[in-house]
């Protein structure tokens, strides 16, 4: 028997009821039958980085020193990206390997580059890719025998192609990621064969592009279909089950674009370049790699247009993510976002001014609706070093939006208005996600848990009968079936192991190139 994770980026229960309801998805159906879940609180904000870390910690981001995909240097006027070594924890599998258990993990987001582990590990999406044209073809996977596996036996890819992208959400887009759904658990279902580990991670990542683009509408619910579909190779074997997710996906009724906002009220200015005359003379990124694609030119495109030039472009709603600094006007700026809510500030926390200009974000923006529905535009805002907690809870962002119900927060510069009722997205990402055991050693008693993201990991170390370390911060939930081995025995725990890889991965230029371009920092 294997225990087995399937990780599903940006599901939520409210997203699924009415297909479940009908009888759409009978094996997740099924495992909620026999399961317990509920609900699964993630960790601000609600992305992929850092949440699907804060799994397989069992920690807050406060303790892993990575706060999301990137973060803003004021001091130095940069981005810096982050990938897998600058996380400063073990993580699930270390602590299986370092008691004797063998693991697998499948394309979970976060671990390129990918480690070495007693079993292996099949590094993701959206960071394992080279640029915006072209994916990642060597070097995604260890040891070298299972990624040859991959690619000769099952044409492995890490990313679908062609690339669903705002402008280019077809047909063949969507078929790209349906067909990248069934090719991750062909793989997973497969290496499980082969290697025959203990424990098994999978994830399902570009479902939620479609839930992004899409919603509720019919291509993400052939994306359900074919999940359940799938979910049926696990469920005749007697495996323990896990069913989660990173965070959940809301509808977007308002977009609120944080930078325009605090260039409104004075917090940030911006100087004219060559990003404001591309667009107004139309020059776009969708337009870009529209009219690319039509031409079949996007590899001529991505090995002749250098990379610096590629993301001179400015997206249609303006100058987003990697871009935003070069456009700022640093002398003249207090304070600049990220998407989807953390705030920096140019002011040192020495300076007297800093806590002042702190104490008047809060209230500002927490006193922010829309002006003709009133919707509370951000539900709160913390200050980074309270809402963390650890030894590296001091270089958290300045301030942490959490956005207001049904509300996408933007970091793109250039909207004329902060507040609009729609912009890319029609699914934005919310708080609440999903977790849910199933298997011989968990009880049945439906839906009606709640649980934090970093409970997962002590609970699935405890279930194959390993010491939780003493340092997380999540707890071993009470799933258990009455009479089973795990309910019979008191949690051990045990000293941390180091899992610092600080330094073996790529430079930050590498970094960046595969998130921005890739243009999953939206």
């Amino acid at each position: 028997m294997t225990t087995i994770t399937i990780g599903l980026d940006g599901a939520n229960w409210e997203l699924i009821g009415d297909w479940l309801e009908e009888g759409r998805l009978p094996n997740l159906q099924r495992l909620i039958d026999d399961g317990i879940g509920g609900g699964s609180e993630s960790c601000l904000p609600p992305i992929t980085v850092p949440n699907w870390k804060c799994y397989a910690t069992g920690k807050n981001p406060g303790k892993l020193d990575v706060f999301r995909f990137d973060r803003i240097d004021t001091a130095n006027q940069e981005h810096v990206f982050h990938d897998a070594t600058d996380f400063r924890s073990a993580e699930l599998w270390d602590y299986l390997n370092d008691e004797g258990h063998t693991a697998g993990v499948v394309n979970k987001p976060s671990t390129y580059p990918p480690k070495s582990i007693d079993g292996f590990v099949v590094a993701g999406g959206p960071d394992a890719s080279e640029t915006t044209y072209r994916s990642l073809d060597t070097g995604f996977a260890t040891p070298p025998e299972v990624e040859q596996f991959l690619r000769e036996e099952l044409d492995y890819r890490v990313h679908p192609s062609p690339m669903i992208s705002p402008t280019e959400k077809g047909a063949a887009e969507v078929e790209a990621v349906l067909d990248l759904i069934e090719l991750r658990f062909e793989a997973a279902e497969r290496l499980l064969d082969r290697e025959d580990p203990e424990f098994l991670h999978l994830t399902v990542f570009y479902s939620m592009a479609l839930q992004h683009y899409f919603w509720d509408g019919e291509p993400v619910r052939r994306a359900w279909e074919r999940i359940d579909e799938n979910l049926g190779r696990f469920l005749d074997a007697g495996h323990d089950v896990l069913v989660m997710s990173d965070h959940g996906t809301w509808p977007v009724d308002t977009v609120f674009y944080v930078n325009a906002w605090l260039a409104q009220e004075g917090y940030l200015a911006t100087e004219r370049g060559v990003d404001e005359l591309l667009g107004r003379v139309g020059f776009t990124k969708e337009r870009a790699l529209s009219l690319a694609k039509s031409l079949g030119m996007t590899e001529t495109l991505a090995n002749v247009v250098p990379e610096r030039v590629q993301r001179l472009v400015p997206w249609e709603e303006g100058v987003k993510a990697d871009r935003v600094l070069s456009v700022i006007d640093w002398d003249a700026t207090t304070a600049v976002a990220s998407n989807q809510g953390p705030i920096y500030l140019t002011l040192d926390p020495g300076d007297p001014a800093y806590e002042a200009t702190r104490d008047e974000l809060i209230r500002k923006l927490e006193a922010l609706t829309h002006p003709q529905t009133g919707q509370q535009l951000v539900k709160a805002v913390y200050r980074g070093e309270a809402y963390y907690d650890g030894p590296y809870a001091h270089h958290a962002p300045d301030l942490l939006l959490d956005q207001g119900q049904n509300v996408h927060v933007s970091d793109a510069v250039g909207p004329a208005e902060p507040i609009a009722d729609e912009g890319v997205w029609a699914g934005g990402n919310m708080p609440e996600g999903i977790f849910l055991f199933s298997g011989p050693r968990f009880r049945s008693a439906g839906l009606g848990e709640q649980a934090s993201i970093t409970d997962l990991l002590p609970t699935l170390l405890h279930t194959m009968g390993a010491a939780v370390p003493d340092d997380v911060d999540g707890e071993v939930l009470d799933v258990f079936a009455p009479g089973s081995e795990p309910a019979e025995r008191a949690v051990e725990y045990r000293a941390p192991i180091s899992g610092d890889r600080t330094g073996a991965g790529d430079d930050d230029e590498a970094v960046e190139q595969r998130l921005a371009d890739l243009g999953y920092l939206e």
